[in-house]
């Protein structure tokens, strides 16, 4: 994983350290050395090599007064450097490795990503100098406040943020749902990433579990990711797992994450860490829904569960197939709306799928997806995970169908939540009046 941000891992490491070198730690430097007496010249005092090399006399020397500042000043970034290269040289992204990953990019943003954003400000302010010199300074002082700001948001989504659950309450209304399931509740998960957990958080895991079994809802929906790697990040976490209950059952897909793809193995390693993914959910009791549905009944009515295998935008796997998935349901696959209509609730991990194939394929009702973990940052509302899906969390509709697009339990890389809390979504279906 770090070899595809290594490019943004020097850009953060070197521009900061040598902006702020030039612009102020050089000319601060400078006046030290200034402030120095003037010593009395070599010829007129006898050499004395024991006085020459005394501390009093070194630490005076303008050369180390340079030199001791400097590697100083630089010693975090040096610290990063050699820090950087011992993770990445042991990083083969298996589960034992992601907890070293996580701390590092922690400690890496830590320091780096305050001292980027006072350097973005302060540049800023010297661009406007001339034109407003009285500006510079207040820009500055705020440069140094939304930094010790970032510092602050990094410490408590690592070390609070992340465990810091809350569940979401929403109500869908739908004109043609069946009376029978009129107030139907759905607990939804997604992307609980399990291999993140196992830096001390394990606890965490059983109180999602808890969390969710307290909605106390008629069916559990998992909309994929259940690691980060590999199977045997879950291994751990099966006998908690396996407790989910709800009166319909557990159904759940995959994820890109859980198709093995993140790892450098041959390609039948890769399909036994596949089987047994799957054997893992089938002994938790969940029903994995592989481009398959389950219909669930109430008398007379019904309603579908659809499973789509991960269909995402490249990289990701395209892997869905709506039309096998749907086989069997009357009216979903199809455009005419002539035909008898089975509501339906697709589970697909990425959002993507919905505006590139669900709408203008099917008649599908509710889609509920995951993947983007609502970019674990949220800001009044807003994200940077919003510049690349249309789709990133919460709910969305065109017509008469709606998408729901969970932020997700887990975190991924970097574990660290602020203001895209942890979340468990509980549906409700209501029946139009």
């Amino acid at each position: 994983m770090l070899d595809k941000v290594i490019i943004t891992f020097f850009l953060l490491l070197v521009l900061p350290d040598a902006y702020i070198y030039f612009m102020y730690l050089r000319h601060w430097i400078q006046q030290r050395m200034d402030a120095i007496p003037d010593t009395p010249q070599a010829g007129k005092l006898p050499f004395n090599l024991k006085t020459a090399l005394s501390w009093q006399s070194l630490r005076h020397s303008p050369s180390f007064i340079h030199h001791s500042s400097l590697l100083l000043f630089l010693l975090p970034s040096i610290f990063l450097l050699i820090y950087f290269f011992i993770v990445y040289s042991t990083d083969d992204m298996r589960a034992a490795h992601q907890t070293a990953v996580g701390r590092f990019v922690f400690i890496f943003l830590i320091i780096t990503v305050p001292k980027m954003i006072f350097t973005i400000f302060d540049g800023i302010a010297i661009l406007i100098d001339r034109y407003k010199p009285a500006a510079r300074r207040y820009l500055r002082i705020f440069a140094m406040a939304l930094s010790l700001c970032t510092l602050i948001i990094l410490c408590y989504g690592y070390f609070k943020g992340r465990s810091r659950f809350v569940v979401h309450q929403q109500v869908f209304y739908f004109s043609n749902l069946p009376d029978a399931f009129d107030g139907y509740r759905i607990a939804l998960f997604s992307d609980i990433h399990l291999g993140t957990f196992n830096d001390g958080h394990e606890k965490d895991v059983e109180t999602i579990v808890k969390l969710i079994n307290n909605q106390q809802c008629d069916v559990i929906l998992f909309a994929g990711d259940i690691v980060n790697y590999e199977t045997k990040e879950a291994l751990p976490y099966e006998s908690i797992l396996s407790t989910l209950k709800a009166r319909d059952g557990v159904f759940s897909i995959l994820g890109n994450h859980d198709y093995s793809n993140y790892i450098i193995q041959a390609e039948a390693e890769k399909m036994r860490d596949m089987q047994a993914l799957h054997q893992l959910q089938r002994r938790t009791h969940w029903h994995l829904l592989q481009n398959r549905n389950h219909v669930i009944h109430r008398g007379n009515d019904s309603i579908a569960i659809i499973g789509s295998e991960n269909n995402g935008r490249p990289p990701w796997p395209a892997l869905g197939d709506l039309k096998a998935a749907t086989k069997g349901l009357q009216g979903v696959y199809s455009s005419d709306s002539t035909l008898r209509h089975t509501f339906s609730v697709l589970l697909t991990h990425d959002p993507t799928h919905w505006r590139h194939n669900v709408l203008p394929e099917t008649n599908i009702d509710l889609t509920l997806s995951g993947h983007t973990h609502g970019g674990q940052f949220k800001l009044f509302g807003w994200s940077p995970i919003s510049m690349l899906y249309s789709e990133w969390s919460g709910a969305y509709s065109q017509g008469s169908q709606i998408i729901c697009v969970s932020d997700g339990v887990g975190t991924i890389a970097f574990p660290f939540r602020f203001g895209a809390w942890p979340e468990v979504n509980v549906i409700t279906l209501r029946k139009n009046p």
